[in-house]
């Protein structure tokens, strides 16, 4: 699976691209057993990325439904562990898309796997929560209705910037939301507003705008890859700036090109101190 070989590799690739990340809550994240991580989302599929680095379990993550359109993308995307989710922006034909794949997240949960969601349904360079959609409700709804032990762990991500390299964050895991802290599933309107009050009730207790004030002796990974892979980094967000002016996924974009530009750099360095030390 294409998962497994890029996870360690860009775990890797995240210390050149992150000045320092402060991580509350991982004690609440069960060791076992059906989590839904319900997720703010203010930096594109970089949020992603970062939480599957981050927690030692697998993760299967819920993407936007546009990205999937092309067969080539599909496979790739699936080989991640990623599945769509259609907006009604993408056109009402593909809404009853959406079915199959919260089906396939009430499997997942039976098998006791981790999915990720987002619970505001759209994604833009934030500061502030946004107004969540039913889809998380729902799929907890569906869960706790057939039985299944689910965990809902609220997930607050916060960036210090969306736009420049080197990144500041707060990545924070609230305490569980469980079965027993909500209606009966079975009263529909009731339980959804009520999930989501206590969804965003919780998500803005971790929330977090306060980045710590860094120095040399705090990033020292950091600072030694930036000062030695300063071309390959430089190329890689002059492109990323160049294709994303205007729309959200300047990180995203960036790490995805470090993938591309970080193993080629290092051969052309490789073949240079070689060359170098056979003078």
């Amino acid at each position: 699976m294409l998962y497994y070989i890029l996870r360690p590799f860009v775990t890797f690739l995240l210390k050149f691209f992150i000045k320092r990340i402060k991580i509350t809550g991982l004690e609440n994240i069960p060791k076992s057993g059906a989590v839904m991580l319900a997720s703010t989302h203010a930096n594109s599929f970089f949020d992603a990325v970062l939480l599957c680095c981050t927690l030692d379990r697998r993760i299967w993550s819920l993407a936007r439904g546009d990205v999937f359109k092309k067969s080539l993308a599909k496979k790739a995307l699936s080989s991640l562990f990623m599945m769509p989710v259609h907006r009604l922006s993408e056109g009402k034909e593909h809404l009853g898309d959406n079915d199959e794949t919260f089906k396939k997240c009430i499997e997942l949960f039976k098998q006791g796997e981790m999915v990720l969601i987002f619970s505001e349904g759209l994604c833009t360079n934030q500061t502030k929560l946004l107004p969540l959609k039913k889809g998380t409700g729902r799929l907890a709804q569906k869960a706790w209705g057939d039985e299944i032990p689910l965990t809902v762990i609220p997930v607050a991500i916060t960036y210090n910037t969306f736009t420049t390299y080197g990144k500041v964050i707060n990545l924070s895991f609230g305490e569980a939301i469980q079965k027993a802290d909500l209606p009966n599933p079975a009263e529909d309107g009731v339980f959804l507003r009520r999930f989501n009050e206590v969804l965003t009730e919780k998500l803005n207790q971790i929330l977090s705008w306060n980045f710590p004030k860094l120095s040399p002796a705090q990033t020292p990974l950091f600072t030694l890859g930036y000062i030695t892979h300063f071309p390959a980094i430089w190329l890689a967000t002059f492109i990323s700036k160049k294709l994303t002016r205007g729309i959200v996924f300047f990180d995203s974009i960036t790490i995805g090109l470090m993938i591309v530009l970080m193993p080629l750099y290092w051969l052309i360095m490789f073949f240079v101190v070689r060359t170098f030390c056979s003078l």
